[in-house]
């Protein structure tokens, strides 16, 4: 069946064939079938939609075709078929959520919302890059997860972590890394203790000390083995702790000495630093993702805030 509209000078045909479907369903035919219904006209629904008549005219035909039945009587008057009352209260819930949707995309583009999972080896850079970041935008929900070097970049991998704030010798391969500070290993020991002189210590002099080390997979651990093997050292390992403070709460109740990074030491007074000779070797702390999630609006305004780094206070 073929119907032919005159309206506002233009003629508009129409070309339905029942039972017959011709094309997809589209948002923007939906559109134009809604604004069309609820203006009463083409020329009312043009203008509504901003577009031309002939658009209108065009996105309505299609849509018909798609659906393959008549959706509105053309004469006397526009009216609804029964087709096309079924399909205006579906084409209404259809745009509604697309329309949520698109705010809802819209606030995540802008960082009114959003959520951020951000892993860390190293909470004493990461905690201050965090807090600027949640002053900046509020709306984003952060969470964190800790670990070290090799099961953050293993999280990054799987993408179970957004981002990381972690300690390299190097840059990872495949990674995107944004150098935030660096920082160099140190031995830590007892307050009083008799290396607590300010001199630094050769590493000959560790090996006749038992060591607190960190557990495979720490940058720390990594760095102090191949400073040990350079040397042609052995260590000799009195005790094996999963993370930084229990290296210190270990050395602290006199369990051993242990290697720590100079900016993560942080303020105790049970313990000291002791330089070490050798140890010229600089780590990166790092804020690490993939180079793909760049393209997350909270990803990349996290990673373009560590690398303003005069808004990144350090510790």
């Amino acid at each position: 069946m073929t119907v032919s509209l005159q309206q506002g000078g233009a003629d508009v045909n129409f070309a339905t064939r029942a039972g017959r479907r011709d094309g997809s369903i589209t948002l923007a035919g939906l559109r134009a079938f809604v604004a069309v219904v609820e203006a009463g006209g083409l020329s009312a629904a043009a203008r509504a939609l901003g577009v031309s008549q002939p658009s209108v005219s065009v996105q309505l035909a299609t849509l018909e075709a798609a659906c393959g039945v008549m959706l509105l009587h053309r004469r006397p008057r526009l009216a609804l078929t029964e087709a096309g009352r079924d399909l205006l209260l579906r084409a209404r819930l259809v745009l509604s959520r697309f329309d949520e949707l698109e705010h809802g995309l819209s606030e995540l583009r802008a960082l009114r919302r959003g959520h951020l999972v951000v892993g860390l080896s190293t909470p004493a850079f990461a905690m201050p890059l965090i807090a600027r970041f949640q002053a900046l935008h509020p709306g984003v929900t952060v969470s964190t997860r800790l670990g070290n070097t090799a099961t953050l970049t293993e999280s990054i991998a799987s993408c179970s972590i957004d981002v990381a704030v972690m300690t390299l010798l190097e840059p990872l391969p495949g990674m995107a890394c944004t150098t935030i500070a660096r920082q160099r290993l140190v031995l830590c020991v007892p307050a009083g203790h008799k290396l607590a002189t300010g001199k630094a210590l050769r590493l000959p002099a560790l090996a006749g000390l038992k060591l607190v080390m960190r557990e495979p997979g720490s940058m720390t651990r990594r760095m102090l083995e191949q400073l040990l093997a350079g040397a042609g050292l052995a260590p000799q390992v009195q005790l094996e702790v999963g993370s930084r403070e229990a290296v210190k709460e270990a050395v602290a109740a006199g369990l051993g000495v242990g290697a720590l990074l100079d900016g993560e030491v942080g303020q105790d007074p049970r313990l000291a630093t002791v330089k070490l000779h050798g140890a010229e070797a600089m780590a990166e702390v790092a804020v690490v993702g993939l180079p793909e999630s760049l393209d997350l609006p909270a990803v990349a305004a996290f990673v373009a805030l560590a690398g303003a780094t005069d808004g990144i206070t350090k510790p």
